[in-house]
C-alpha cells in the first residue's frame, strides 16, 4: 500500500503538467483549426480552442511516471502483477492513449459518429484484452458466484465505451464535464484507497489533479474546452479505474457503485440514448436537450447551472460511498433517496420529455384545446348574430 504523500505527489504533478500544457494546447489547436465556434447547438458565443485533452494526457502521464521513477517498489508491485489482479499495464496505457487519438482526430476533422464508435470499441478491445474484465459476480441472493463466459467481453467492452461517452455527452458547459469528473474520481479514489487497490488509486487522484488545473482555464468564461480528446480520455480513464475495483471483489455492488458515483452523466445519457431513438437520429448526434440545457431553460446562467450539478454529482458520489461501506437498514435508506434524487431530476428537467410528452404536456394540451372550443364558439356565435359576415376566427 502507498503512503498518502505518494498520493499527495500524483495529484500536484498532475495538476502542474496539465496546467503548464494548456497554452501549448491552445496554440495547437488555433494552428490545426481545432475551434468551437458558436452555432445554434452550442453555447459559446465566441470561438474557443478545443485540444484540452492534451494537456489532460499530459498531466496524467507526467504523474504517473513520476511515481514509478521515485518509488521503484511500487514499480515492481505494479509489473509484477502483484497488487492483486493480472493486468497488462503497458498494453492498458496504449488502450488510453488509443481513445485519446479518436478524440485528438475528431477534434481536428469533426469524425462520422460510426468511424468514432468503431476507435472506441477498438481502445476499449485493447482494454479489456489486457486483463480488465468483469468476468463474474457474486450472486446477492445465494451468495455463489456467476460467470459470465464469453459474454463478459462484450459486457467489459460495452461498460467502458459507455463510460467514455457519458463524459462526452454531458461535456455542454463551461467546466461542466471537468468539475463532474473531478468529484467522480476523488469518490473512486477513496473507493479504492480503502479496498487496497492503489493502482486504481493512483489513477483516480491523477484525475482528480487534472481535472482541477484545468479548471482553471475552462470555467466560465472558459478559455479552452477539452475537446473529444478529453472527454473521452476521463471517461475511459474513469471506466478502467472502476473495473481496476470491480475485478478485485466479485460482489455485485462493486459495479453499481461507480455508476452511481458517476449518477448525473449516466442518467443523462440514458436519457438521450431514448429521446434520440424515438427521434430516430444517432446516440452520438448532438443536440440541446441534455441536463444543463434543461437548467439553462429555466432560468439559471451557465455558470450557476455548472454549480448545481456539482452539487448534485457530489451528493450522488457521498451516497454511493456510504452505500459500499453499509448494509441493512442504512444500504436501503440510501437506495431510497437515491430513487427520490432521481426521480426528481427526471420530473423537474423533463429529461424524458419526447417520450413522456402525454404526461407533461396533458395540462398544454387541454388548455390549447379549450381555447380551440371556445374560438369556434365565438365563431358560430358572431355567423348567427351576422349570417353575411365572412369572419376569420383567428383575426378574432
Amino acid at each position: 500500500m502507498l503512503a498518502w504523500y505518494w498520493y499527495l505527489l500524483v495529484l500536484v504533478v498532475a495538476a502542474v503538467g496539465t496546467a503548464a500544457t494548456v497554452p501549448f494546447a491552445i496554440k495547437l489547436a488555433t494552428r490545426l483549426n481545432a475551434i468551437d465556434y458558436p452555432d445554434g447547438r452550442r453555447i459559446n458565443t465566441r470561438p474557443v480552442p478545443r485540444l484540452g485533452g492534451i494537456a489532460l494526457l499530459v498531466g496524467l502521464l507526467l504523474a504517473t511516471v513520476t511515481l514509478l521513477v521515485l518509488d521503484h517498489d511500487f514499480g515492481d508491485a505494479l509489473f509484477a502483477n502483484s497488487l492483486g489482479i493480472s493486468v497488462n499495464y503497458p498494453f492498458i496505457l496504449i488502450s488510453v492513449i488509443v481513445m485519446f487519438a479518436v478524440g485528438v482526430v475528431d477534434d481536428i476533422k469533426n469524425l462520422r459518429a460510426r468511424y468514432k464508435l468503431i476507435g472506441q470499441i477498438v481502445a476499449a478491445t485493447i482494454a479489456v484484452f489486457s486483463g480488465v474484465l468483469f468476468d463474474h459476480f457474486a450472486n446477492p441472493l445465494s451468495g455463489e458466484l456467476v460467470y459470465l463466459g464469453w459474454l463478459a467481453y462484450p459486457i467489459t467492452i460495452f461498460y467502458l465505451v459507455a463510460f467514455a461517452n457519458i463524459i462526452n455527452l454531458i461535456d455542454g458547459l463551461d467546466g461542466l464535464a471537468a468539475g463532474i469528473v473531478a468529484i467522480s474520481a476523488t469518490a473512486l479514489f477513496f473507493v479504492a484507497f480503502t479496498r487496497g487497490a492503489p493502482d486504481a488509486a493512483v489513477l483516480a487522484i491523477a484525475l482528480v489533479g487534472a481535472c482541477l488545473a484545468f479548471l482553471f482555464f475552462n470555467f466560465y468564461p472558459a478559455r479552452i474546452f477539452m475537446g473529444d480528446s478529453g472527454s473521452l480520455l476521463l471517461g475511459f480513464s474513469l471506466g478502467i479505474v472502476s473495473l481496476f475495483g470491480v475485478v478485485r471483489t466479485p460482489a455485485l455492488i462493486s459495479l453499481l457503485i461507480p455508476v452511481v458515483i458517476a449518477g448525473l452523466p449516466v442518467i443523462d445519457t440514458f436519457a438521450a440514448i431514448i429521446r434520440r431513438g424515438r427521434k430516430r437520429k444517432g446516440i452520438l448526434e448532438a443536440d440541446t436537450e441534455h441536463m444543463h440545457h434543461r437548467f439553462l431553460d429555466i432560468g439559471f446562467d451557465q455558470r450557476t447551472t455548472v454549480l448545481i450539478m456539482y452539487s448534485l454529482s457530489a451528493l450522488l458520489a457521498i451516497c454511493a460511498y456510504i452505500v459500499l461501506q453499509y448494509s441493512g437498514p442504512v444500504r436501503i435508506v440510501i437506495v431510497i433517496v437515491l430513487a427520490v434524487i432521481v426521480i426528481f431530476l427526471v420530473q423537474r428537467l423533463r429529461l424524458f420529455g419526447p417520450v413522456l410528452r402525454h404526461h407533461y404536456n396533458k395540462r398544454a394540451e387541454t388548455e390549447k384545446t379549450v381555447a380551440a372550443r371556445t374560438v369556434q364558439a365565438e365563431d358560430k356565435i358572431v355567423k348567427v348574430e351576422n349570417p353575411d359576415a365572412d369572419i376569420d376566427s383567428s383575426q378574432l
